[in-house]
């Protein structure tokens, strides 16, 4: 066996300082797209919520126009029977 095992292996002080350098820079990357992500998710939450709104809107006019068209066929049916009346 050698006297040097792997563990004693020098680094160069600038090996050192470029991977720090390139983990910073990840970790800043990291942080940058999880903030744009974050915003980009309260913009959706945001939509969906409006959107939520709109489809109660649409479903309650939906049930009155349905309401609607039942009174105008009731008035019509009514209307025609007078009419074979006369």
């Amino acid at each position: 066996m050698s006297d040097k095992s792997w563990i004693d292996l020098k680094i160069p002080l600038w090996g050192l300082i470029t991977l720090a350098i390139g983990l910073l820079v990840q970790t800043a990357s990291l942080v940058v797209w999880g903030a744009k992500m974050d915003q980009r998710v309260q913009m959706l939450e945001q939509r969906t919520s409006e959107m939520a709104e709109v489809s109660e809107t649409v479903a309650r006019m939906d049930e009155r126009t349905l309401s609607l068209v039942t009174t105008v066929n009731r008035i019509e049916s009514r209307l025609s029977e007078q009419e074979r009346r006369r």
